[in-house]
C-alpha cells in the first residue's frame, strides 16, 4: 500500500533490473505502492497519506480479530473523523493502488508462464498446443487423423458489450502505458540512467492517474463501446491471431517428428520447418462481435449503427494491413529483374497508379518487390477511403492518383499476396514466404476487410410484433426492418462474413427462428436479394432450455427450414444462456440443465444430420456461467464441441484477456488444446460413461439445490427488498458503464424478475457474498449425503474425481466461496435492519457454511483452493484493502439513503459510492 516518502526512496533498490530478489512480484507492488504513496504526498499533502495508513492497519487489524469486536470499534472511531473530502481520498488511494497492483499481478502471469516454459525445455507445457497434439497422438490418432480433426477445427471468441467493464477506456489505455513502463525495469541491460527515467516516467503515470476520474460522466455509446473493442484488436487480437496459427503449425511438425522417436522429435524443434513451407493450418479463429449490433434492450443500438460500427472495425483492420504491407516495403528489399507474374503486375500498376508508380520508381530503383508493396499500399489505402465512407479524404492523398482503384473484395489482395509469395520462392526467399507473408495472409482470411464478424442480436418478442405489424416497446416496425436491410447493405459492402448471424434472445418455438426469415424476406427492397443469415435461437430460460430439444426437432423438421440449412451447408448454430438460467434457478441446477441441454441438442442434430455448433453465452462471473475456461470446455457433453468451440467474451473478461498480447495468446492456446482434446472418440466415450453413472445423483442435487435457491430468492416474499437494501444494486444501476439499461422495460426502479443477470452479479460482488455461485449447493449436497449415507459420499467422492463436469461444477462453486466473505457481507446486511431481513441473512449464513463444508467433504480438501495456492494466497492477500473499501462503501451507502430525494448532498455521495463501486470491482478482479 501506498507509504511515506522516505518509505519509498527505501523501496528503490538500484538496479531492478538485475535485482536477485526471489520474489519479483512482491518487489514491484512495493515499488509501485511506494510510487504512489509518494504521489499521495505531492497531490494532498502528507497527512492523507496517513490516514490512509491509519485504515490499511486497522482494517488488517479487523481482520485479524477474527470475529472480535474491538478492533471493528476502533476502526469505526477512526472513519467517524474522515468527513467526504477524505474519504474520497481514502477510496481513490486504495482504488488506484488495485489498479497498479493487478498489473503486476498480470506481468506476474507471464513472467511464471516464461519461466514454466524455459523449464519444460525440450518438453511442452500443459495446456499448450504441443500438448495437445502429442495427447492426440499418444490417444490414438495417427497424423492423418489429427490433420483431419485440425482442419475441420474452429475456435470463435466473441466481444459483447455487455455493461461489466467498471473501468473507463481512458483509464484502461493510461494503465497498458504503466505496465509497458513496468515491463522495461526486467531488462537486465538497463543502466542506472534508464532506470532512473523509467521510475520517473512511472511516477509521472501515476500522478496522471491519480488526477483522472475512473468513472464515465456519461454513459458510453454503442459507438465508444465499438471503439473501445477495436482497441483490443489494435493492441492484441490482429497480432496473436498469425502466433496462434504459427504455434499450432509447429505443434504439427512436432507431432509428425514424434510419431518416430525422441530424437526426431527434437531435430524438428531444431530445424525450423514451420516458415520454410506451406503451412499445415488453415485459419480457424472466427473472431465475432455483438459490440455496436446487439439491439435486445437496447434502443441506442439502431440500424444506422450498426452500418457505423462495421465502418469503424473496416477502418481499423485496413489500416494495419497497410502498416504490415508499409513495413514489408521497407523489409523485403531483395533487388533483380522481376520476371512472370510479378512483372505483369508491376506494369499493369504503373499503367494505373502512374504518381504512385514515379514515387516508388525514384524510392525503389531495381527494387520489384518493394515497388510491389508499395502499390499494394496505395491500393489499400484507397480500399479503406472507399469503404470507410469518406471518400473526400481521398482528395490530396499523396500518392494515390485520381484513378486509384481499391480492392474489390479480399480474394484479390490475396491472389496478389499468392503471386508475390511465388515470385519471393522463385527467388529462394522461401522463409519471407511461409513467414511475414503468410502471417499478413492468415490475418486477411481471419479478419477479411470487415474485421469481426458483427452478430445482431434480438429479442423474440420484437419480431412477432414486427409480424403482427405492430411497434414493439421502443422498436417501431420500421427500424426492424430496417435491421434487416443493413445487414444486406454490409453483405454488399464488405461480404457475407462481416454480419451473417442473427441471434434470438427468448426463443421459445421453431416460429421465433422462421419469423426471422420471413422478416429478412419482408424487408427486400425491389431489385434486391435479402441478406443471407443464419439464425440462431437463443435458449437462456428453464423452461426453454428444458424444451429445447423439441424446438430445435421441430424446426429441423420444417420443409421450408431444411431447405434454408442446405443452402447454408446443413450447418446449424445454436446458443446456449448461462446467465439467466443461473439466475433463475441458481449455479448448481444451471449448470446440469445447460447440460442436458447439450446431450439433447446433439441427439436432434443427429437425427437430422446437421452439423451442430453450440454458442456458449458464458460471463466472467461464475455466476454467469464463468470460471476457469479449459476446464469448463472439457466438462460439455459428449459430441457437443466436435472440433467448434464457440463462446462470449464479456465485459471485463475482455480487458483481463486481450490487453496484453502475451496472455491472450495463452489464453487462445488453452481454448485450443481444450476443444481438441474435447473432440475426440475416446473423450467422448469416457464423458458418455462417467454421465451414465452419474446422471440419476445429479437429477437429485439439482432438483434439491432448485428447491433450496428458489425458496429464498423467488418465493421469500421479503427477498427483493432485503436484495436492495443489503446491496448496492441501485447505485450501481445509475453507474456509466455500458449502454444497454440495467434491466428490460422502462422502470424508475425495474423488479427483480426484470433485473439483468449481469447488475444482479455484479450487486452480490459488490457485498461479497457472491450468492448467486453457490447459494442452493451446500442443501443438495447434505440432503444427498442424509439419504444415501456413506456410501452417498463415497459416490460423491468417486464422480469428483471421474466425470470433469461434475468436478468442474464443485471447483467452481468451491472458487466463488473462497471468494466471498460472510464477516464483510454482514455489514452489508446490516443496512436492511428489519426482522424479515435478519432472517434472511441468517439463512445466507447459514447456506454458506453448510455450502463449504460439504464441498471440503467431497473434495477431501481442509480449506478452500488448497489446490490453488496460488489464488487462495492472492484472494488472503487482497481482502484486508477491499475491506478498507467495502466498509466505507457500507457507510456511504447508509448516509445516502437517509437523505431526502432532493438533497444537495446526494449527488456528491452518489459519486462516491461509485467509487467505490470501480474501486471494489479492481481489488476483486471481478464484476458481473
Amino acid at each position: 500500500m501506498p507509504q511515506s516518502d522516505n518509505a519509498a526512496a527505501r523501496a528503490e533498490p538500484r538496479g531492478i533490473g538485475t535485482s536477485q530478489s526471489r520474489d519479483p512480484l512482491a518487489r514491484e507492488v512495493k515499488l509501485l505502492g511506494a510510487l504512489l504513496g509518494q504521489v499521495i504526498v505531492e497531490q494532498e499533502g502528507l497527512p492523507a497519506l496517513e490516514l490512509v495508513e491509519r485504515m490499511r492497519r486497522q482494517t488488517i487489524a479487523v481482520r485479524r480479530e477474527a470475529g472480535g469486536v474491538a478492533q471493528r470499534r476502533r476502526l469505526s472511531a477512526l472513519l467517524d473523523e474522515v468527513d467526504l473530502p477524505a474519504a474520497e481520498v481514502l477510496i481513490r488511494a486504495f482504488s488506484l493502488y488495485f489498479q497498479l497492483t493487478n498489473l503486476a499481478e498480470e506481468k506476474q502471469r507471464i513472467r511464471r508462464l516464461r519461466q514454466r516454459q524455459r523449464r519444460a525445455g525440450r518438453g511442452v507445457i500443459d495446456e499448450s498446443l504441443a500438448e495437445a497434439v502429442l495427447s492426440l497422438r499418444r490417444g490414438g490418432l495417427d497424423a492423418d487423423g489429427v490433420r483431419r480433426l485440425v482442419g475441420d477445427l474452429l475456435v470463435a471468441p466473441v466481444l459483447t458489450a455487455h455493461p461489466t467493464e467498471a473501468r473507463r477506456r481512458t483509464m484502461l489505455v493510461a494503465l497498458r502505458r504503466v505496465y509497458r513502463l513496468l515491463d522495461r525495469l526486467d531488462d537486465p541491460r538497463l543502466t542506472p540512467a534508464e532506470d532512473a527515467e523509467i521510475r520517473r516516467a512511472l511516477r509521472e503515470e501515476i500522478s496522471l492517474l491519480w488526477n483522472t476520474s475512473p468513472l464515465r460522466a456519461d454513459p458510453p455509446t454503442p459507438l465508444d463501446e465499438v471503439r473501445s473493442a477495436m482497441a483490443f484488436f489494435d493492441e492484441s487480437l490482429f497480432t496473436v491471431t498469425p502466433r496462434l496459427y504459427r504455434a499450432l503449425d509447429r505443434a504439427l511438425d512436432l507431432g509428425r517428428a514424434g510419431e518416430r522417436d525422441d530424437e526426431a522429435a527434437d531435430a524438428a524443434r531444431d530445424s525450423g520447418q514451420t516458415g520454410t513451407r506451406a503451412p499445415l493450418v488453415r485459419p480457424f479463429l472466427a473472431w465475432g462481435s455483438w459490440v455496436g449490433a446487439d439491439r435486445d434492450g437496447n434502443p441506442a443500438v439502431t440500424a444506422a449503427t450498426t452500418e457505423l460500427s462495421l465502418r469503424i472495425q473496416a477502418d481499423h483492420v485496413l489500416r494495419a494491413y497497410e502498416a504490415v504491407c508499409r513495413r514489408l516495403m521497407q523489409t523485403v528489399a531483395a533487388t533483380g529483374e522481376a520476371s512472370g507474374p510479378l512483372r505483369r503486375r508491376l506494369e499493369r500498376d504503373r499503367r494505373d497508379l502512374p504518381e504512385a508508380a514515379a514515387q516508388l520508381a525514384r524510392r525503389f530503383p531495381r527494387a520489384p518487390y518493394r515497388q510491389r508493396f508499395g502499390f499494394i499500399v496505395a491500393r489499400l489505402r484507397r480500399t479503406r477511403l472507399d469503404l470507410t465512407g469518406d471518400p473526400a479524404a481521398a482528395a490530396g492523398v499523396a500518392g494515390l492518383g485520381a484513378g486509384t482503384a481499391g480492392y474489390a473484395d479480399p480474394a484479390e489482395l490475396d491472389h496478389e499476396l499468392a503471386e508475390m509469395a511465388a515470385a519471393l520462392e522463385e527467388q529462394r526467399l522461401v522463409r519471407v514466404t511461409y513467414g511475414v507473408l503468410q502471417e499478413l495472409r492468415w490475418q486477411l482470411a481471419t479478419f477479411g476487410f470487415h474485421g469481426l464478424s458483427l452478430e445482431v442480436r434480438q429479442h423474440s418478442e420484437v419480431h412477432s410484433a414486427a409480424i403482427a405489424g405492430e411497434p414493439a416497446p421502443d422498436v417501431p416496425v420500421k427500424e426492424v426492418l430496417e435491421t434487416f436491410r443493413a445487414i444486406g447493405r454490409i453483405q454488399r459492402r464488405y461480404g457475407q462474413a462481416a454480419c451473417q448471424r442473427y441471434v434470438i434472445s427468448f426463443t421459445r418455438s421453431a416460429a421465433d427462428v422462421l419469423n426471422v426469415l420471413e422478416l429478412a424476406n419482408r424487408s427486400a427492397v425491389e431489385g434486391e436479394a435479402p441478406p443471407v443469415l443464419d439464425v440462431v435461437p437463443l435458449f437462456e430460460s428453464a423452461d426453454a432450455l428444458e424444451g429445447c430439444s423439441a424446438i430445435v426437432d421441430q424446426l429441423l423438421a420444417q420443409p421450408d427450414y431444411s431447405r434454408h440449412l442446405d443452402s447454408r451447408g446443413r450447418r446449424q448454430e445454436v446458443m446456449l444462456g448461462y446467465s439467466d438460467s443461473t439466475k433463475e434457478s441458481g449455479a448448481l441446477a444451471a449448470a446440469w440443465m445447460l447440460y442436458r441441454a447439450q446431450e439433447q441438442l446433439v441427439e436432434a442434430a443427429g437425427r437430422h444430420h446437421v452439423q451442430l455448433t453450440l454458442f456458449h453465452g458464458r460471463g466472467g462471473a461464475i455466476g454467469r456461467g464463468g470460471g476457469p475456461m479449459t476446464r469448463a470446455i472439457l466438462a460439455q457433453a459428449p459430441g457437443s464441441v466436435g472440433g467448434r468451440l464457440k463462446l462470449t467474451e464479456q465485459g471485463e473478461v475482455i480487458a483481463d484477456r486481450y490487453a496484453n498480447p502475451d496472455i491472450a495468446l495463452r489464453h487462445l492456446e488453452q481454448l485450443t488444446n481444450a476443444c481438441l482434446l474435447a473432440s475426440t472418440p475416446g473423450h467422448d466415450e469416457r464423458a458418455r460413461r462417467a454421465a451414465e453413472e452419474g446422471s440419476d445423483l445429479l437429477d437429485e442435487l439439482a432438483e434439491e439445490a432448485t428447491t433450496a435457491y428458489r425458496a429464498l430468492v423467488w418465493h421469500e416474499p421479503h427477498f427483493e427488498d432485503y436484495f436492495r437494501a443489503a446491496t448496492p444494486i441501485a447505485e450501481l444501476s445509475q453507474l456509466s458503464i455500458g449502454s444497454r439499461p440495467s434491466a428490460r422495460g422502462a422502470s424508475v426502479q425495474p423488479s427483480l424478475e426484470s433485473l439483468r443477470a449481469i447488475p444482479w452479479v455484479f450487486a452480490w460482488s459488490q457485498s461479497r457474498a457472491n450468492l448467486p455461485g453457490w447459494y442452493g449447493s451446500g442443501t443438495a449436497l447434505e440432503a444427498y449425503r442424509r439419504r444415501h449415507g456413506e456410501a452417498g459420499l463415497e459416490r460423491l467422492r468417486a464422480l469428483y474425481h471421474s466425470w470433469p463436469f461434475f468436478a468442474s461444477l464443485l471447483d467452481n462453486a468451491e472458487m466463488i466461496l473462497a471468494k466471498a466473505d460472510m464477516p464483510v457481507a454482514r455489514r452489508y446486511a446490516s443496512l436492511a435492519p428489519t426482522v424479515e431481513s435478519r432472517r434472511i441473512w441468517r439463512r445466507i449464513r447459514g447456506e454458506h457454511n453448510r455450502s463449504v463444508a460439504q464441498i471440503l467433504a467431497v473434495t477431501g480438501r481442509s480449506r478452500l483452493l488448497d489446490e490453488l495456492p496460488v489464488l487462495q494466497r492472492s484472494i488472503e492477500l487482497r481482502n484486508p484493502y477491499v475491506d478498507s473499501l467495502s466498509e466505507l462503501q457500507v457507510r456511504l451507502l447508509a448516509r445516502l439513503r437517509q437523505l431526502p430525494e432532493r438533497d444537495p448532498q446526494r449527488e456528491r455521495l452518489m459519486h462516491l459510492v461509485h467509487l467505490t463501486v470501480s474501486g471494489v470491482a479492481a481489488g476483486l478482479q471481478n464484476t458481473g
